[in-house]
């Protein structure tokens, strides 16, 4: 929600006219770019990151660790 609140705020710059104008719409541009790349990153790629390396990591575990039997409840008396 952030992000999208400064790459809106930031759109006055991209649509500028005026002297200077050229400078503010190279950096609107700049801006608006690389935040919706950012948060295309932050919502799509990283989730989809951690669910892979979570079942690499649990396949390397259950290959690596050998299991332990639990004891039985009298067993623990």
């Amino acid at each position: 929600m952030t992000s999208f609140a400064f790459i809106l705020g930031c759109v006055p710059l991209w649509i500028a006219t005026g002297a200077g104008s050229v400078a503010r719409q190279i950096m609107g541009t700049t801006v608006i770019g690389g935040m919706a790349a950012a948060t295309a990153i932050a919502i799509f790629i990283i989730p989809a990151l951690f669910v892979l390396v979570e079942r690499l990591a649990k396949r390397r575990g259950a290959a690596l660790s050998p299991s332990i039997p639990q004891p039985s409840p009298s067993e623990a008396d």
